[in-house]
């Protein structure tokens, strides 16, 4: 697995990142997932699976981010999960 380099200021153009950090959940407008990046920024987690929300986990993931323009949380990027492993 690896970071995206361009995590945190994600063209619309990049559509699949790979990632790494630290499951957090927000109380943010009732709640949400995010990943805190390894790098300190905030990637909002669209429909994770249940797997992957616990908060304090350190995973990798790979995901993408059509249809993840604009979100309810709005923290940061935000990202679909498509497959993470638990570090």
């Amino acid at each position: 697995m690896y970071e995206s380099p361009g995590l945190g200021g994600l063209s619309r153009s990049d559509v699949n990142v790979a990632i790494r950090g630290t499951v957090r959940r927000l109380g943010l407008e009732g709640g949400l997932w995010a990943l805190m990046t390894d790098d300190g920024r905030t990637v909002e987690l669209i429909d994770p699976p249940d797997g992957l929300c616990r908060d304090g986990l350190r995973v990798e993931l790979e995901g993408d981010r059509s249809g993840a323009d604009v979100t309810v949380g709005m923290v940061g990027d935000a990202v679909r999960v498509r497959r993470f492993k638990a570090l």
